[in-house]
């Protein structure tokens, strides 16, 4: 049994599963926005930065330009239709927090607001942000972050009491184990 050759652009399904979050943004006036993202990651511990990966067609890009913040929201597995829905249409048509079943809670430091339901809400002022062919890196610098509190242990997940979303593409998500393996 050896590797398989597959299409190049397809590698992206390879370097998941990855946690699902929904970013949060605000209009000018303050109106929220949504959308689902897998495709983020931490950049440096000092400054704490994170980067997401953000097509410039999405309402939610133009948004982070405007106002300079946004949050990230980290799902659980029960949360799966959540992601689903905050995929899969645009906040230019859909009013998708109103739709919603999810909380919105006012953040300490930035104007969007993060989601009550999350096990993990991030808030971040606008660091940078860089072209990266049909999506742009948007690095966040992390102003505040909080934990379901059950959801911790040692700074890391206990996931013998969460089961994190996980996306692993082409609309197909897992979840992690019942404990961690060392």
């Amino acid at each position: 049994m050896g590797l398989v050759e597959i299409k190049p652009r397809s590698f992206v399904y390879l370097l998941q599963p990855k946690p699902v979050a929904i970013i949060v943004s605000v209009d000018s006036f303050g109106k929220p926005n949504g959308m689902s993202a897998a495709w983020l990651t931490p950049t440096s511990r000092d400054p704490p930065l994170l980067a997401v990966a953000i097509s410039p067609k999405r309402y939610t890009y133009e948004l982070i330009k405007q106002t300079r913040d946004f949050t990230v929201n980290i799902l659980d597995f029960s949360m799966i239709h959540e992601s689903e829905f905050f995929g899969g249409y645009s906040g230019r048509a859909v009013d998708k927090f109103e739709k919603s079943k999810l909380t919105l809670v006012k953040s300490r430091i930035v104007k969007s607001p993060h989601i009550a339901e999350a096990v993990t809400a991030l808030e971040c002022s606008l660091y940078d942000e860089y072209p990266a062919g049909d999506h742009a890196l948007v690095l966040g610098k992390v102003e505040k972050a909080y934990v379901r509190e059950e959801a911790i242990e040692d700074d890391t997940y206990n996931l013998s009491k969460v089961k994190i979303l996980l996306y692993l593409g082409g609309g197909k998500y897992t979840t992690t184990l019942d404990h961690s393996i060392t």
